[in-house]
């Protein structure tokens, strides 16, 4: 440890943990309170204030999305194209993961094909993904899940080719059949490494829906967004934008928290 962590260590110690926890909420917010500032400042300077609201306005009007229940709908939709396409890519990812590890034919099938499809801007199979599926949810599904599943693939593939070989050997003189193996004893123990692949999935879901939607769909927060800024309004549409972000934030640490319980004894 070095001299300042352990002062911080010190101090922490000194500190009652009801403090401790304010002070570390107050340092967390002081970037978005200045970024929130520098906004208010340009807004109406820098910028036209029709075209950069500023963050009062904003706050305003995301008030009253919420409280209308105006935009409740269109999140809701969202938030279940996301569900959908994340629990599709955990399923597949792990399972993916899991047999590239496992089985030298089945990486050496996947292996290249991820290595190739990846990096393509989900954004950019859109017009293929409206050809074979339409203008709606399905498409949007599609796009949430080839977004997050190179990150749960990976978590899982990696945490797979690190298991403690002796789990494996137990497993096998205490008469578990070799096909069950990865169900019953390397899924369990990747466990942590599979939901931190979950965990960097969250965020790239909605990046990917809002792409999707802004391009394929008739509802939903990305569909809004599209809206409000063909018609010229500005804050609503900002607004749109911290209500998604709002959704993100609280999805992650939502899950964070269920995750350090989930794993407590990892």
């Amino acid at each position: 440890m070095s001299y300042a962590d352990s002062r911080l260590a010190t101090l922490e110690e000194s500190v009652p943990a009801p403090l401790w926890r304010f002070v570390w909420f107050v340092f967390e917010w002081i970037p978005i309170a200045i970024v929130a500032g520098l906004w208010e400042f340009a807004s109406g300077t820098v910028v036209q204030r029709t075209i950069l609201p500023p963050p009062s306005a904003v706050g305003t009007a995301t008030w009253e999305l919420l409280s209308t229940g105006e935009i409740i709908p269109h999140l809701q939709v969202s938030l279940y194209r996301i569900a959908v396409g994340l629990a599709l890519s955990i399923v597949v990812g792990v399972l993916l993961g899991v047999g590239m590890a496992r089985s030298k034919p089945i990486e050496n099938v996947f292996e290249m094909f991820l290595a190739l499809v990846y990096p393509i801007p989900k954004a950019a199979l859109v017009p293929l993904a409206i050809l074979w599926l339409g203008v709606g949810t399905e498409t949007a599904i599609l796009i949430v899940f080839l977004a997050c599943l190179l990150p749960i693939v990976m978590n899982s593939y990696n945490a797979a080719q690190d298991i403690d070989r002796n789990l494996i050997w137990s497993a096998q003189m205490m008469g578990v059949p070799s096909w069950q193996i990865p169900l019953r004893v390397v899924i369990p123990a990747t466990i942590p490494s599979i939901l931190t692949g979950i965990r960097q999935a969250i965020p790239i879901a909605f990046i990917a829906l809002v792409s999707a939607e802004l391009i394929a769909s008739n509802q939903g927060v990305g569909f809004e967004i599209l809206r409000y800024s063909q018609v010229g309004a500005y804050t609503l549409m900002f607004a749109v934008l911290v209500i998604i972000s709002l959704a993100a934030f609280f999805t992650v640490r939502g899950y964070e928290w269920a995750e350090r319980r989930l794993i407590r004894w990892a």
